[in-house]
């Protein structure tokens, strides 16, 4: 039997193959080791802190996170505000499939008891992510797309999440200066005072803030992957005679769908 020595040449390729594979392993790992640490930090980590909690050298962070924005995985918002970007939230939604699925027959009988728009909605970053919507099946109604996002200080849905975190960390996320969508959207101020109602309440309103024309109540949803808003959208003079109504089915509907979600693991 013959063996086949390699060449040098053969072997400089081979290590140099070798070399590559691991090369992109270390930068997978690399991206990774970031993005975990932006999973439980909605509001942002400056360049530094990531550097700190993942161990890698800030000029490292840096290159990283510049890859990792261009692609819409991570957003920058200033030096102090790295988070969580929009494409990876995209793909977080269809990765939670078990949630969305195990949501929708309890969002059908919240559209069907209400008349109106019942929504599941997550956060991503400043933006609320529309997860699945089941529409009503009015002919004047509000039918928001799932995939789309919406500014989350100005939705009812928006208002439950951010009502999840302290008043530093939203001020940190949204800054000093709150767009006004509409005549009607809050100053950080008002909103900051909302939010300390909505931790009593339980609920969070959304009357012409984002969209003139469209109303919105809204209950949170916490699973074990996760906080979530359950909206219930419609007419702002159809929501506004039916909020008794409304919040009573969102309880309802929030109290089946929390004891549902237990079984997700």
């Amino acid at each position: 039997m013959r063996y086949t020595v390699p060449t040098d040449n053969t072997l400089d390729k081979t290590m140099t193959s070798a070399e590559s594979d691991r090369s992109g392993v270390g930068v997978i790992a690399r991206a990774a080791a970031i993005l975990r640490t932006l999973e439980d930090e909605p509001s942002g980590l400056s360049l530094g802190a990531i550097a700190r909690k993942s161990g890698l050298p800030r000029s490292t962070v840096q290159r990283m996170v510049d890859a990792l924005a261009q692609e819409e995985l991570l957003e920058v918002h200033g030096p102090g505000g790295v988070c969580l970007g929009p494409a990876l939230m995209r793909l977080a939604s269809h990765s939670h499939v078990d949630i969305t699925q195990k949501a929708r027959p309890y969002l059908e009988e919240l559209s069907r008891v209400t008349g109106e728009t019942a929504v599941l909605m997550g956060a991503s970053g400043a933006q609320l992510l529309i997860l699945h919507s089941v529409v009503s099946p009015n002919a004047l109604r509000v039918a928001p797309v799932a995939g789309n996002f919406l500014s989350i200080y100005a939705t009812a849905g928006g208002k439950i999440l951010l009502s999840a975190m302290q008043d530093k960390a939203v001020m940190d996320l949204l800054g000093t200066e709150l767009k006004q969508l509409t005549p009607r959207t809050l100053t950080l101020k008002q909103l900051l005072a909302q939010l300390e109602e909505i931790r009593n309440s339980g609920f969070a309103l959304d009357f012409d803030e984002h969209t003139v024309g469209v109303g919105a109540i809204a209950v949170g949803l916490q699973t074990p992957q996760g906080q979530y808003a359950i909206d219930v959208v419609g007419p702002v003079w159809r929501m506004e005679e039916a909020i008794d109504t409304v919040k009573a089915a969102l309880k309802k509907c929030q109290r089946d769908l929390t004891d549902a979600m237990r079984s997700i693991a």
